[in-house]
C-alpha cells in the first residue's frame, strides 16, 4: 500500500501543472508575492545593526525551502480523486479509505521534512529552543493543510491561515538563539497565543472540511464533482 500510495504521489505531481488556474489550490500562487515582499520588509527590520552571517543565510534558506517544497507538493496533490478511480471497479468505502490514505501519506511525508528541517535549525544553533517548538508545532499544521471544497473554508485556508503560519514561524528568526530577554519571552509567549487562539481554530474548521471532503470522495465522479 505504502509503495502504491508513493508511486501516485509521484505521478500526481508529474501530472498536475500549477499554472493551470482551474487546478484546486492554485489561489495560492496570487498570495505568496505579497508574502515574500512582507517577509523581505520583516528580515532588513529584523537584522537591522546586527551582521548577516552565513548560518542566518543557511537558516533562512533552509525553512524558506521547506516550506515552498510544502506549498508546491500541497498544490500538485490536491484533496480529490482521478478519473481512473472512478472507473475502477472500486467501492465508495475503497474510494474514500484511498483518498484519505492518499492525504494522510502526504501529509506525514511533509511532517518528515518539517522534523528535518527543524534538527538542521537545532544542529546550526540558529533559532531559540521556544522559538523551534513554536516552529515545530505550527509546522506539523502547516504540513496537514490542503485544498476544500467549500469556498469560504478555501478562501480562508490560501488567504488567511496559510500566509499566517508562513509569516509566524519566519519572524521567530527575529529572536536570539541564546541569552533571551524578558522581551524576547514576551514575543513567544504572544506567538504562542497567537497559535492557539487564530491558527488552531481555523486549522481545526479546515481538518473538518478536509474529513467532510474525504467522504464526499467516495460518491460517484458527478456527484463529487457537484457538491
Amino acid at each position: 500500500m505504502i509503495r502504491k500510495l508513493f508511486n501516485d504521489y509521484i505521478m500526481t505531481g508529474k501530472n498536475t501543472k500549477i499554472n493551470n488556474f482551474t487546478s484546486p489550490g492554485v489561489g495560492d500562487l496570487a498570495i505568496y508575492p505579497i508574502i515574500l515582499q512582507l517577509i523581505i520588509i520583516a528580515r532588513g527590520i529584523m537584522r537591522q545593526g546586527t551582521f548577516y552571517i552565513w548560518t542566518d543565510a543557511l537558516r533562512d534558506t533552509v525553512l524558506f525551502l521547506t516550506l515552498i517544497f510544502i506549498w508546491v507538493s500541497q498544490i500538485k496533490h490536491p484533496l480529490r480523486l482521478s478519473r481512473m478511480y472512478y472507473l475502477c471497479p472500486m467501492s465508495a468505502d475503497e474510494r474514500s479509505l484511498y483518498l484519505k490514505n492518499a492525504y494522510l501519506f502526504r501529509s506525514l511525508l511533509h511532517t518528515v521534512l518539517i522534523l528535518i528541517m527543524c534538527a538542521v535549525l537545532y544542529l546550526i544553533n540558529g533559532v531559540s529552543i521556544w522559538s523551534l517548538m513554536y516552529i515545530l508545532v505550527c509546522g506539523i499544521m502547516y504540513s496537514f493543510l490542503s485544498n476544500v471544497h467549500d469556498g469560504k473554508t478555501e478562501f480562508m485556508r490560501a488567504v488567511i491561515l496559510k500566509p499566517a503560519m508562513f509569516i509566524s514561524m519566519y519572524v521567530q528568526f527575529a529572536l536570539p538563539a541564546s541569552k533571551l530577554t524578558k522581551e524576547d519571552y514576551i514575543f513567544i509567549i504572544g506567538s504562542f497565543i497567537f497559535l492557539l487562539i487564530i491558527e488552531l481554530p481555523m486549522f481545526i474548521k479546515l481538518v473538518k472540511e478536509i474529513d467532510k471532503d474525504i467522504k464526499t470522495g467516495a460518491l460517484s465522479e458527478e456527484d463529487y464533482y457537484r457538491c
